[in-house]
Order: structure tokens, then C-alpha cells, then sequence
């Protein structure tokens, strides 16, 4: 038993401290969470955002989003299009023996000459074990950059300057 507590310690610790905020996967000493990118040619990148537990959907998305302005003025660009994307999510369970749980639940009834709620019934249930369930969200973007100004015509194109000013302040770093 005492080997279980610093293990049930661990994976508390690891799951309540997540990169919630926006960083490099190489930045997070797990090397699961973050932003990454990988060049397809000169012009094209995959920019891919994984988040943890703590991070929803939605912001996932706009974390890619926001690395994808910032990869395109970095690389000297003015605007990228969007020109596919996807979006997982993965939904883990983790049981850990010996961790033991105790559930009390009472069962109540109308009394119908006095038309109060009494005990009738008493449930404890008792485990050896402790599930938890982790859910991450990952969103993977392939953009092209250009140079000039953006084409007003194409809702998949973005001006990285002006998404790094707007988004930037509303990132949590």
C-alpha cells in the first residue's frame, strides 16, 4: 500500500499541472504538450497543437492558429491560408490498483401521511482500485505562407500581424 500512494501522488501532480498555456512542445519537459511544426517545402507547413487535460478544444484550435501567424512572420511572410486541418480527440483511462475508494449513497421515499423524504435503504460500496480518465485534444494545421497583402475573397487566409496583435494578449503564456 505504501508503494501506491506516491504512484497516485505522481499522476495527481502530472495531471493537475498541464501546459494550459501556450509553449513549445520542446519547451514542456514531457515533450507531449505544446506546439510543433515540421516543413513540407519552403512555403508549406504542418503546425500541429497538442493539449492536455486542462486545455478544451477551442483553445487548442487557436493555439494552432496563433503558432501558425507566428511561424508565417518568422519565415518573413505576410499571410497564410489555411489550406486543410484536423482536429483529434484521445480519451485515456488509467486504473490504479490498491488505490482504494469508499461510495455512501442513501435511498430516499415520500412518507405519504406525512409527505416528508425518509431513509429507506443505505448503499457503501468499496474499491481497491481508482480510475481516472484523461482527454486531450490535438489540432493539426497545414498552412501555406505568402507575401503581399491577403486576399479578402478567402475566408482560409489570415494576416499573421494582425493575429499575433488581437490573439497575442488573450494567449496565456
Amino acid at each position: 500500500m505504501k508503494v501506491i500512494f506516491p504512484a497516485i501522488a505522481i499522476v495527481l501532480l502530472l495531471s493537475s499541472c498541464g501546459p494550459s498555456k501556450y509553449m513549445a512542445k520542446s519547451d514542456n519537459w514531457l515533450k507531449m504538450y505544446g506546439y510543433d511544426e515540421m516543413p513540407m517545402d519552403s512555403t508549406t507547413y504542418q503546425v500541429t497543437y497538442n493539449g492536455d487535460d486542462n486545455t478544451p478544444a477551442e483553445v487548442v484550435d487557436r493555439y494552432a492558429l496563433f503558432r501558425s501567424a507566428e511561424l508565417t512572420v518568422a519565415k518573413g511572410f505576410t499571410y497564410f491560408i489555411v489550406m486543410d486541418g484536423t482536429a483529434n480527440t484521445n480519451t485515456s483511462t488509467t486504473t490504479l490498483p490498491g488505490a482504494e475508494t469508499h461510495n455512501t449513497s442513501i435511498e430516499h421515499a415520500l412518507d405519504p401521511q406525512t409527505g416528508q423524504m425518509i431513509p429507506v435503504g443505505v448503499t457503501t460500496t468499496h474499491r481497491d482500485y481508482m480510475t481516472m480518465t484523461h482527454t486531450a485534444h490535438t489540432v493539426t494545421k497545414t498552412i501555406r505562407m505568402y507575401k503581399g497583402e491577403r486576399p479578402s475573397d478567402n475566408a482560409h487566409a489570415f494576416d499573421a500581424q494582425s493575429m499575433i496583435s488581437v490573439m497575442g494578449p488573450a494567449i496565456s503564456r
